[in-house]
């Protein structure tokens, strides 16, 4: 998954820069992110290693909030990956149109979608849209 899939089908988008919406609020940032090829979408969260035995697999986590600003920022980064992978996974697999937008503690805006619904987060109408639903109450 590294780059938009040739002639527009399904596939991450991805726009070098991060242009700013224009509204009200200039903290929205678009980043359009490409997935996480490595397949390792699996956390540390509990901050301990445990020893290996017979039948170590996916360590089973608390889903509570993370205090530490450090752990969370690593934790958002991996679990954001994992996400846009999947949504990349699901539109390739079923034919779906699939548009997902994360955003971040800071403001920062990351969004997948496939090919038909790209002028959602590229056009000025779109990005408007998608400023007024993260501003309402």
């Amino acid at each position: 998954m590294s780059a938009a899939a040739p002639g527009g089908g399904p596939g991450p988008s991805h726009a070098h820069g991060a242009p700013h919406l224009a509204a009200q609020q200039p903290i929205i940032n678009f980043q359009h992110e490409e997935g996480d090829d490595d397949g390792d979408d699996d956390d540390d969260e509990t901050g301990s290693k445990k020893p290996a035995d017979k039948k170590s697999g996916r360590r089973k986590i608390k889903i509570e909030f993370i205090n530490d600003k450090s752990r969370r920022h690593i934790t958002f980064s991996k679990r954001k990956a994992g996400i846009m992978k999947k949504a990349y996974e699901l539109s390739t697999l079923t034919g779906t149109q699939v548009l997902l937008l994360v955003v971040s503690e800071t403001g920062l805006v990351y969004t997948f979608t496939t090919a038909k619904l790209q002028p959602l987060v590229t056009q000025p109408e779109g990005k408007n849209l998608i400023q007024a639903c993260l501003n309402a109450p």
